[in-house]
């Protein structure tokens, strides 16, 4: 309110609001989608491992070939076929993903910390008797 006056102060305050809005509301929801991007992906090295150790297994625990995407992801969004199950179906020594779903979703978020971390660092405190001499410059004119 000292620079641009009480009158702006509502304006700015608004601006501030939505902004705080909109980021609790995209946040969290880019943040799921992250992590289901993921799993997908989870699923789909899953899927290519089962089937290359055997070829049926996939066929007889869930009804439908690997190449049938379309019912494997009615079958994921049904939460039928799952990284459970397909832990149960892979060879003795797979890793499983389940601990690492998180870990995209993290660096997005440090990522994003450090970009609002360093836009702080930026900000410089504003020289007020240059910013009077302009606005004065500009009344005059």
């Amino acid at each position: 309110a000292d620079l641009f006056g009480q009158k702006h102060a509502g304006a700015i305050h608004g601006k501030a609001l939505t902004a705080w809005a909109a980021s609790a509301v995209c946040g969290p929801m880019g943040l799921a989608y992250l992590r289901s991007h993921s799993q997908q992906k989870a699923v789909q090295e899953l899927l290519e491992i089962v089937d290359k150790d055997d070829a049926t297994a996939i066929k007889k625990s869930f009804g439908c070939s690997i190449h049938d995407y379309s019912t494997i992801q009615n079958l994921i969004d049904a939460k039928t076929l799952t990284i459970e199950k397909l832990m149960q179906l892979a060879p003795a020594g797979t890793v499983d993903p389940t601990p690492f779903l998180y870990d995209s979703t993290c660096y997005f978020a440090a990522g994003l910390m450090s970009m609002a971390a360093l836009s702080n660092l930026l900000i410089r405190p504003l020289d007020l008797n240059a910013a009077l001499k302009n606005l004065q410059a500009s009344k005059s004119t």
